[in-house]
């Protein structure tokens, strides 16, 4: 009789104790879905923060095959192009994003050069200011981690806590407990959406109704004058040695059956203007185009493709990426560089 008393006094405090744990749960599941409700009507939406380890993740999963294509460039294509979109329209193509904000692609063209189990297509996105002696090694940083520093378990690490950011608005960079209280005692309020969200797959979508687009505008202009007078361009001669990497990399990459497209992604308006000042097309691009040896696509040749709205001179807004890609990709294939199927 006593050991039936002391069995059912357990059970009874264990049913307590699951009790309060399951109001526990939900409380705490009510409180983040409500952080949740509210953070997206203040315009928040989900977003990762790329790094070193998920690059690598990336760039590990390029296969030998020849339906490999892979994006690299800095923030114009990584803005610009809707992967989700595109690999619906190319379903033969291994499509991995591989641009980085900020940063020219010649590191990473090197790398998949020097790769001899790369077989693929690149597309590049660059410009003439992207072949200077000062630009070339602007990647390298990801190449020599994914190379010397990268492990199978870093990567699936990042690429994991990258999922699961991607889908939880409160998981967002910008909204670390730090970050939320430094913004309220300087500005006295929650922070504002940031109008720039990276997804899973590495690209961006910019949403310039957060913005004041007229300030960014004019930020965005400013800046690249003050870029293009700090940093001036090499003269045409000497510039053109760079060309020669592009060739030597292309060939390289060709040699295996692979094959690199250089797309010279729109610019607009007075940002265009500056492009045109400093790094004249005929002076520039001109030598690029011209090579037989290279494939090259400048925006202006492309029926449609500079007539997008740009609300800071040099990107497109998210509700055009689809239009934006559409237009390009209807291109490449037109042309010959790509094919619907293998």
């Amino acid at each position: 009789m006593p050991l039936y008393i002391s069995n059912f006094n357990m059970n009874k405090n264990d049913s307590v104790w699951i009790k309060t744990w399951i109001i526990t749960i939900l409380l705490v599941i009510g409180l983040l879905g409500g952080y949740e409700y509210f953070l997206k009507q203040r315009g928040f939406n989900a977003s990762i923060e790329s790094n070193n380890d998920l690059w690598s993740w990336y760039r590990s999963s390029i296969t030998s095959k020849q339906n490999e294509l892979v994006i690299v460039g800095a923030s114009r294509s990584q803005l610009g192009i809707n992967i989700p979109y595109l690999k619906q329209k190319l379903r033969n193509y291994h499509i991995t994003q591989l641009s980085i904000n900020g940063h020219y692609p010649m590191a990473t063209l090197k790398s998949l050069a020097e790769d001899q189990n790369f077989r693929g297509i690149i597309l590049a996105s660059i410009n003439a200011q992207a072949m200077e002696d000062r630009y070339l090694d602007m990647q390298e940083e990801q190449n020599l981690y994914y190379e010397k520093e990268s492990t199978f378990y870093k990567s699936f690490d990042a690429f994991l806590t990258a999922a699961l950011k991607a889908n939880i608005r409160f998981l967002h960079p910008t909204l670390r407990m730090e970050d939320i209280i430094n913004y309220y005692d300087k500005n006295h309020a929650f922070p504002k959406a940031f109008y720039i969200s990276t997804h899973l797959d590495q690209s961006s979508s910019g949403n310039y109704d957060l913005v004041n687009k007229k300030n960014l505008y004019n930020h965005f202009v400013k800046q690249k004058e003050k870029n293009y007078r700090d940093e001036p361009p090499t003269e045409p001669d000497k510039w053109k040695r760079n060309v020669d990497l592009l060739i030597n990399y292309s060939k390289t990459i060709e040699n295996r059956g692979g094959k690199v497209i250089l797309v010279r992604f729109p610019s607009f308006e007075e940002h265009w203007n500056l492009d045109e000042k400093f790094y004249p097309r005929e002076k520039y691009w001109k030598l690029i185009e011209d090579s037989p040896n290279l494939h090259a696509v400048h925006f202006n040749d492309v029926t449609g493709l500079g007539i997008f709205n740009s609300p800071d001179s040099s990107h497109i807004d998210q509700k055009d990426t689809v239009e934006f890609t559409e237009v390009l990709f209807n291109y490449l294939i037109m042309s010959n560089y790509l094919n619907l199927r293998n």
